[in-house]
This record gives C-alpha cells, sequence and structure tokens, in this order.
C-alpha cells in the first residue's frame, strides 16, 4: 500500500508540473520534444550563469557621472543601460538572476539567450564605449583637479622628478607654490626637473606674470630656450627671445631660418625681412648688418646668372657649356665659389655685365690674394697660359712690365703642376722664386731639370750637381748642360 501510495503521489507531482510548465509556456527539459543537443546547450547555459552568479559577490558599485555613490541595484534585477547617467565598476559581469521570473526563456532558443547576454556586455573594443570611458575619466581628473587633494612638500616632489619616480604638480595652485617648486629644481641643478617644473608653470600661469618671473631666473630661461630649439618651436622661441631682450640670438635665429629655405626667390624675402626687423634697426648689431647685406647682393648676383646658364646649357648653342658641362648649380655659393665659375665661364664679360670676375671683386671686397689664386686656378684648367701671363703681369713705374704674384710664384708653380701645366711654362715661373732652396726642391718635384742645374751652379754647389748628373739619362740635353757646367773652369766651387 505504501509503494501504490508513494507512486500516486510522484504521479500526482509530474502531472502538476507539466500543466505548470504549458500553463507558463516555459522551457522543459524533460519534454518529450526536448532534443539531446538542445537539452546539453541548455545545461552548459546554465553552468555559465551560474559561474557569473558566484564570481558576481554582490559587491557591485553603481557611480553616477557626478561622482556620487547610486543606490544599489538588486540581485535579480541588474541589467545594462548604456544610455543611462551612471556608469558601472564591479570585479565581475553583470550579476544575473536564475530565477524563473527574471530568466524566462519563453519563445527562445538557448543560443538567443547567450547571444542577448553577451550584447549586453562591454566591450573594451567599442569605439563607443571608450569615448565614454575617456569622458568619465576625463571628469574624474578635473574633479580631482578642483578638490585639490593634499599638497607634497615641494622637496619631496621636486626628488621625485629627479629620480624618476611618479609625480603629479596639478596639486600646486598658488603662483608661489609653483615658483617654489622651480627655485627648489634650480637649486638642486637638475635640467629635467627645471624643464618639466617651466613647462607646468607656463601651461598654468598668466604669460605676463610667466614673462616677469622667467627674466628674474636666467637658468630657467636656457633650459626653456633649449627646450623650444629641440623641439623646433621656432616661432614661440623667437618671441622668448625678444622678450628677454636677447636680441643677437632672435636675429641669429631668424637668420638660420632664413637661409634653410631652399627657394631662391622665398629666401631673398625672408632675408630682406630678417634685415629690416632684427639686423638694420639693432645697433647691436651694426657689425653683422654688411655681411647680410652682401648675402643678399650676392643672392641677387646669382639668380639671374643661374637663370641665363641654365637655359644656355640646354639650348647646347654654348660651345664653353659642351666641353665643360656645368656640375653644380651657382645658387647659394660662396662669394669665393662664385668668382671661380664666373673666372671660368665668363672671364671675358665686361665690367657691367652681373658675371664680369672684376666687379664681383670690387663689390664683396675680395683682396688681391683672393682674387689672383681664384682666376690663376680657373685659367690654369682652361689651359689658357696667355690668360695666366697676362694675370701675373703688371706695369712697372715707367711704362714697363713685370711678372708678379701676390701669392707668390712657389705656389703659382703648384698650381700649374696640378694643372699640367707644359714643362716650359712651369719652368719660366720656377726661375721666378727668389728663394733658391724652395726653387731647388719645387724643381726637383717637378723635375724641371734645366732649372735644378741652373740652380746648383748659382749656389757653386759642384758635389750636389755632381750627384744630380749621375741620375740624369746619358745623351738627353740636360745631361750635356750638367757635364757642361761640371767641366766650366771660371765657375770657382765652394766643394
Amino acid at each position: 500500500m505504501s509503494s501504490l501510495r508513494k507512486s500516486s503521489v510522484e504521479d500526482e507531482y509530474w502531472d502538476t508540473s507539466r500543466a505548470s510548465a504549458k500553463k507558463n509556456k516555459g522551457f522543459n527539459l524533460f519534454d518529450d520534444t526536448v532534443s539531446v543537443e538542445t537539452a546539453d546547450e541548455l545545461r552548459k547555459s546554465k553552468r555559465l550563469l551560474r559561474s557569473f552568479d558566484e564570481d558576481d559577490d554582490d559587491a557591485t558599485d553603481t557611480i553616477n557621472w557626478d561622482g556620487t555613490p547610486s543606490v544599489d541595484t538588486g540581485a535579480g534585477n541588474v541589467s545594462f543601460q548604456p544610455d543611462s547617467g551612471s556608469m558601472l565598476y564591479s570585479k565581475s559581469h553583470e550579476k544575473l538572476s536564475t530565477s524563473s521570473s527574471n530568466t524566462s526563456l519563453n519563445n527562445q532558443s538557448i543560443h538567443d539567450v547567450v547571444t542577448s547576454y553577451q550584447l549586453k556586455t562591454p566591450q573594451t573594443n567599442d569605439p563607443k564605449k571608450l569615448v565614454e570611458q575617456i569622458q568619465f575619466l576625463q571628469r574624474a581628473l578635473d574633479r580631482a583637479k578642483a578638490s585639490g587633494g593634499s599638497k607634497i612638500p615641494v622637496d619631496d616632489t621636486v626628488q621625485r622628478i629627479i629620480n624618476g619616480e611618479q609625480y603629479s604638480l596639478e596639486m600646486y595652485k598658488s603662483k608661489d607654490d609653483k615658483f617654489a617648486l622651480l627655485d627648489r629644481a634650480i637649486k638642486l641643478h637638475d635640467g629635467n626637473a627645471i624643464t618639466a617644473i617651466i613647462l607646468f608653470i607656463k601651461k598654468t600661469i598668466k604669460p605676463s606674470i610667466f614673462n616677469l618671473e622667467l627674466q628674474r631666473r636666467p637658468v630657467a630661461a636656457n633650459h626653456l630656450i633649449s627646450y623650444m630649439k629641440a623641439h623646433y618651436d621656432l616661432k614661440e622661441l623667437e618671441d622668448l627671445l625678444g622678450m628677454l631682450g636677447r636680441n643677437e640670438e632672435a636675429a641669429m635665429l631668424k637668420y638660420k631660418q632664413a637661409v634653410s629655405i631652399s627657394d631662391a626667390g622665398a629666401k631673398l624675402k625672408s632675408l630682406d625681412m630678417c634685415l629690416r626687423a632684427h639686423f638694420s634697426a639693432n645697433p647691436q648689431l651694426s657689425g653683422e648688418t654688411p655681411l647680410l647685406q652682401e648675402h643678399i647682393a650676392l643672392l641677387e648676383r646669382q639668380r639671374p646668372i643661374e637663370d641665363s646658364d641654365k637655359k644656355a646649357e640646354l639650348s647646347g648653342t654654348v660651345m664653353m657649356f659642351k666641353q665643360y658641362p656645368r656640375k653644380a648649380s651657382i645658387l647659394n655659393m660662396s662669394a669665393v665659389t662664385t668668382l671661380y665659375y664666373c673666372c671660368f665661364y665668363h672671364s671675358t664679360e665686361g665690367e657691367n655685365h652681373l658675371a664680369c670676375p672684376e666687379a664681383i671683386r670690387k663689390q664683396h671686397q675680395l683682396t688681391d690674394k683672393q682674387f689672383v689664386w681664384t682666376a690663376l686656378s680657373a685659367r690654369a684648367r682652361l689651359k689658357q697660359w696667355n690668360g695666366v701671363d697676362e694675370l701675373l703681369t703688371t706695369k712697372g713705374w715707367f711704362g714697363g712690365t713685370k711678372a708678379r704674384a701676390v701669392i707668390g710664384f712657389d705656389r703659382v708653380c703648384q698650381i700649374l703642376n696640378q694643372c699640367n701645366a707644359p714643362l716650359e711654362v712651369l719652368t719660366k715661373y720656377l726661375k721666378l722664386i727668389d728663394n733658391t732652396e724652395k726653387r731647388l726642391d719645387l724643381a726637383r718635384k717637378f723635375k724641371c731639370h734645366n732649372v735644378v742645374i741652373e740652380t746648383l751652379v748659382s749656389m757653386k754647389d759642384r758635389a750636389q750637381l755632381d750627384f744630380y748628373a749621375k741620375k740624369l739619362q746619358p745623351g738627353t740635353v740636360e745631361a750635356r748642360s750638367a757635364a757642361g757646367a761640371l767641366n766650366n773652369s771660371s765657375i770657382k766651387w765652394k766643394n
């Protein structure tokens, strides 16, 4: 009887459960229509929901955007609402209720339930959520700045900067505190600390007060200038140098900016502005002003020469450019290089021509040595030996002519030898060297045997002449000349 009663009670329980399930239209694991795959999927889903429920720990904190705590949400009715005015921070995910009233699976599959939960979970790679988090953190930072917090002693903060530890300068609000930090860093002679503090002060204080205090602290000013140079804040650096009264540095900074421009026209305009704004108006730069004026004049001369020669070279009608093609543009070259270029390509131009070497010499006040050396190098390279003679010949007092070289005939011979001058040309100018030792050394070096023999005879050094004659090839003109000198009884030898 007891077994029959027990069986009857169990049947009644299962009938009641089935009726309740049909009434609620819920999902029954033990229904005959449920497949094995669906039951396994429901089992995994329940295990997942149970793990979320166990991890939550009932410690969910809700913080409103204004920073005030919100009312704690119930364990059975927690949902994620992106549009609400608060953000949820918890050690685990959103708490899910396992009660039948809140986890109803009516008309939904297991996959739909799990998918809908995953969509409600905040995703860190969602741009909108990231923007919301950034905005929240920014508001929190603003509130922290407004509250001020507890100030750390100035010495401790500066020491943290020096040691490379974490530090914050936002807590120092007053002007006295900020400049106390700067003075402490200056006293400790730490450049990194000085730079970090001066940049903080510059950003958080009025420019008028900042400039006034910076003038009183030249060490800090130097570090700020170095920082701006390294980061190419040139416009701000120019204003800072002007404010500090360092006009020479401001002028040179502007000049460097001007010369760095690649376009010749824009460079000319920038140099002209630099001249009028920084050099001409400043008496302290009166010595540098003529140099800048010469630079501008040289660039103004180079531009038309470059344009004309470039067209002539491209046209192919000028034989000079065919024989000796240009290797580089004349623009931005020095005055001496420009002179060499004009001596090479425009040596015959009149003085009224922009490319006339003599006009360049006069305008840029080149010395005689600079002019002779440059012109001699150009003419020797062109093998214009008559032009070399003309360059080194001057008129005497009584209308006569004589050879004269302001750079010395020894240097003239070196230039001629480098340009492979003929032996007779070298011999001519070697004989004009006054110093016999230099003349003898260069004659031996250039193998001008006649000059060596004549110099040894003039020195009456028979021993050296005899030794040198043995090196000469027998039967040559030089060998016969040396033998004739050795056999000449009229020469009074000193050895």
